[in-house]
């Protein structure tokens, strides 16, 4: 068999199977207190499928570029874990509200870590050949930029990841902004899906977290650019209402079915 090169290193063979796309622990809610345990999965044409697993792939990494990708996973789940109880966790959340919009401040976490982490979850969407993954592209300079960055800066091991934080390489910069519920629970569980809405504007449903993403200055908006993580020297989470936050999964799901 011939193996393609690896998408991200572009040297090595892409000898690893069942990449997970999306973390499996950011979609976890999607199965819980299910039975049968599956969910349907929709793409841009409407049709749907079951999935009983977050969808995954074959031969798009080499196995050292997939455990260069796990070593920033594994920091994060716990973090992802833990925002979900941000009212008693005093001495890593503190909430803040402009207006009448809540958001929490993230004390902890390493904010140029972070966007790595939201680069990596963007650009595995953008290079995958998956159902789940059709309405989701990237332009190509946007995705080899974000490729370069990720390349340079993700490291063998944790040490050398935070080490490399003080020197990052060829970083760009990019508006995105993570919207949670205010209270999760079975009742706010949300959709998995995945959309590019036009050339520079993004978005991933992750259940029970929304990452809106934009390669440029000016689709983001006057509004969502008070809450966006691109030049912040802390992480923001914005904190949806119930309503708001069906609507959001509910306008996604329209723009798609718009646009076949």
């Amino acid at each position: 068999m011939n193996l393609p090169k690896c998408k991200l290193c572009l040297n090595n063979f892409a000898d690893k199977e069942n990449s997970h796309i999306i973390p499996k622990f950011l979609c976890k809610g999607l199965f819980e207190n299910i039975n049968p345990r599956y969910a349907l999965s929709i793409n841009k044409f409407g049709k749907g499928r079951k999935i009983q697993d977050t969808p995954k792939e074959n031969n798009i990494l080499c196995s050292n570029c997939e455990h260069r990708i796990e070593i920033i996973e594994t920091i994060f789940s716990k973090f992802f874990r833990e925002i979900h109880s941000y009212k008693s966790l005093n001495e890593k959340f503190k909430i803040f509200q402009k207006g009448a919009q809540e958001y929490i401040e993230c004390k902890n976490i390493n904010p140029t870590l972070f966007k790595l982490f939201i680069y990596s979850l963007v650009w595995r969407s953008s290079i995958s050949n998956l159902f789940e993954f059709q309405s989701f592209k990237l332009n190509k300079n946007n995705e080899d930029e974000i490729r370069t960055i990720l390349n340079s800066n993700l490291k063998s091991n944790k040490a050398e990841l935070f080490e490399n934080l003080n020197r990052i390489q060829d970083f760009t910069p990019y508006h995105n902004c993570i919207i949670k519920p205010k209270e999760k629970s079975a009742s706010t569980r949300g959709i998995f899906s995945v959309s590019s809405m036009s050339n520079d504007s993004h978005i991933l449903l992750l259940v029970d977290i929304a990452i809106l993403f934009y390669t440029d200055n000016y689709s983001i908006g006057s509004v969502l650019e008070k809450y966006s993580n691109k030049q912040n020297e802390i992480v923001i989470i914005t904190l949806g209402e119930k309503d708001a936050w069906f609507d959001l999964n509910k306008a996604l799901i329209s723009k798609m079915l718009k646009q076949n």
